[in-house]
């Protein structure tokens, strides 16, 4: 356990470090921005509206996928490119419990950083409009896809040092396009995993965000299962890669 946690702890000092968690930080509040715009020059009674189609959908489908992929690609791939993680694979210490600290400390940060963002939200729409039953589950919402996102993205970073780089194509490509444009296919995608959580709990955001959940049918349930499921799957496969792959 002992070994588990300072592997977490360095990990978020490292993925918290340094100045991209500036941007990626600025990037979080950026929805909240967009929604105090918009609420400027709208009556209160159009507010739920203006918080659900522009904002929400900004950071569930853009500022979510590209903060944890950050995150996620970066808890093994920045160690692997600086050359530390063979010392910390030299120890006696199991490779699932590896995986698994380095994927809690990539999923603490970066629903940190996107929580915040979306409290931002929540607060800014419960200020103008009195509406504020949107902040736990927007919570819930972020920290199920941004687990589902950084497990992900975490084997990813230490197979490749385009790792970004794939997982934008990924978020923008695959999420964005193919899983709005072929609804068979929005089943599969991580952004959904919140999504549905989100419209389980506030069944009012449907009429706004039907068209991007597609067939996935809102349940708060499911999506915590959905996501812990891919957490896992991604903990055993980066095990096992840490295993058998070089190191250096």
């Amino acid at each position: 356990m002992r070994a588990f946690t300072a592997i977490m702890a360095a990990t978020l000092r490292q993925l918290l470090g340094g100045r991209r968690i500036i941007a990626l930080a600025f990037m979080a509040l950026l929805p909240a921005g967009v929604l105090l715009a918009l609420l400027a020059g709208e009556p209160t009674v159009g507010a739920d509206r203006s918080f659900h189609e522009a904002p929400l959908v900004i950071l569930m489908v853009i500022v979510l996928p590209v903060i944890s992929l950050v995150f996620g690609a970066g808890a093994l791939g920045d160690e692997r490119r600086d050359a530390t993680l063979s010392f910390l694979l030299l120890r006696p210490v199991p490779r699932t419990l590896v995986a698994g600290a380095k994927l809690l400390a990539a999923w603490a940060a970066a629903f940190a950083v996107v929580g915040t963002g979306g409290a931002a939200m929540s607060v800014t729409l419960g200020a103008r409009a009195g509406n504020w039953g949107t902040l736990g589950p927007l919570l819930l919402a972020a920290a199920l896809s941004t687990l589902a996102y950084t497990a992900v993205f975490l084997a990813l970073g230490y197979l490749t040092r385009h790792a970004v780089l794939v997982g934008l194509v990924y978020a923008f490509v695959w999420e964005s396009g193919m899983t709005t444009a072929v609804s068979s296919l929005a089943t599969v995608s991580l952004m959904r995993i919140g999504l549905s959580a989100y419209t389980a709990l506030v069944p009012a955001s449907r009429r706004y965000l039907g068209e991007l959940l597609g067939v996935v049918e809102p349940g708060a349930g499911g999506a915590a299962a959905k996501a812990s499921v891919v957490a896992l799957l991604a903990v055993a496969a980066t095990a096992a890669l840490l295993r058998r792959r070089d190191i250096t």
